[in-house]
């Protein structure tokens, strides 16, 4: 049953991508409101006579992101545009606790582990700011998401070598997807930036849920 669901999510992924490169709008708006609820199902599914601390926190972050995909999806104002963003952020924090519980222990941390990230973080605002209205919006947010790749790379030796990789996958395809969003929607267009965007979310967010139910506790 859970690869059977799998087969779905990744069918409707392929479809909202197809969606973006046409494009077709209609096509996007039946698609997208249905692949989180699609990934939360595979995760009931395959976690449903292990149903742990680890699996509701991942729900959390799953469900958290599907709010965030429906706000985006009909804004109309700013107003949205930042309640998308904060349904986001939310999701983030949660991944970025759960991915610190699915450990064997606590991480340590280093100014040289993290140097390569805050040197990326560093160049993203440097292209992104000020961004007016959004400046404080973009920061919060940046510096959040951040810390959750982070915490993906901090397990290392921490977890299961498959636990590690494919977490530590999702948390930088959501990283890159949410730069592309950013970069197309504060700075300058990029060309098929709804592929790009769409297709690193969807991966992203099937490998962090798969990295982080492959964690034995």
């Amino acid at each position: 049953m859970p690869r059977i669901i799998l087969w779905l999510y990744i069918s409707v992924s392929a479809t909202n991508i197809v969606a973006q490169v046409i494009p077709s709008e209609e096509l996007d708006r039946y698609t997208k409101p249905i692949l989180m609820p699609l990934l939360l199902f595979y995760v009931y599914k395959k976690s449903i006579d292990n149903t742990t601390a680890k699996v509701l926190l991942l729900s959390v972050a799953i469900l958290f992101s599907w709010f965030g995909d429906v706000v985006l999806m009909y804004q109309s104002n700013d107003m949205y545009f930042i309640s998308g963003i904060g349904l986001f952020l939310v999701a983030q924090i949660t991944y970025t606790v759960v991915l610190r519980k699915a450990t064997y222990q606590k991480p340590k941390v280093s100014a040289l582990k993290v140097l390569p990230f805050l040197a990326y973080g560093a160049i993203l605002f440097y292209i992104l700011l000020p961004a007016g209205d959004f400046t404080v919006p973009i920061i919060i947010y940046g510096i959040v998401i951040l810390i959750m790749m982070v915490s993906a790379f901090l397990r290392k030796n921490l977890t299961s070598g498959n636990s590690f990789k494919l977490a530590f996958i999702g948390s930088v395809l959501f990283v890159l997807s949410d730069s592309i969003l950013a970069i197309n929607a504060f700075k300058t267009p990029i060309p098929y930036s709804g592929l790009f965007i769409m297709s690193t979310y969807c991966a992203a967010q099937y490998f962090l849920a798969e990295g982080i139910l492959a964690h034995a506790d």
